[in-house]
């Protein structure tokens, strides 16, 4: 009598689990973005926007979205995924948030380089970090004028100390 309900319980929680979470594949639009305005401000999980695609038609100023960046974006993705916590979608959320900060200070960086650095540093401590928490990091640095390279290099002997420590 139980097992039959307990199976149901379980089959509902993993379908709420799934609609919830970012593990629906994400598709790539192949709408030409005509202006900023029509792209989200932020990828949700409902969101049908590869985050790539998203990223690179950020910066497309309404033009045709360069395929070349998407590549480079997600392959940058991809090595963000083996280093960092976050899914893709939010990998592409917090880079963004990340490059309109930096480029408030005047420090605009392009977000595979940023994403890509950053993964470095994180691979450094053995484990999957939290990219929003060194993305913060970051960017606290280089306000405080640090340059790109001598920012990396700090996050680096910070994070490194993790792996000794293990």
């Amino acid at each position: 009598m139980r097992a039959p309900r307990l199976a149901a319980l379980c089959a509902t929680l993993a379908a709420l689990l799934y609609a919830c979470g970012d593990t629906a594949p994400q598709q790539r639009t192949a709408v030409e973005v005509k202006r900023k305005d029509e792209l989200p401000k932020w990828l949700t999980p409902i969101d049908r926007v590869d985050p790539a695609y998203w990223l690179a038609a950020r910066k497309s100023g309404g033009g045709p979205v360069d395929e070349g960046r998407v590549a480079r974006l997600q392959a940058a993705l991809d090595i963000g995924g083996a280093h960092f916590l976050e899914a893709p979608r939010m990998l592409a959320n917090r880079a963004a948030q990340l490059d309109d900060m930096l480029s408030e200070i005047g420090a605009a960086e392009d977000e595979a380089q940023s994403i890509e650095s950053l993964a470095r540093v994180a691979a450094a401590t053995g484990s999957k970090q939290t990219f929003g928490d060194l993305c913060q990091h970051y960017f606290n640095l280089r306000k405080q004028g640090a340059t790109r390279e001598s920012a990396f290099a700090d996050l680096s002997e910070r994070y490194s100390v993790q792996k000794r420590g293990q």
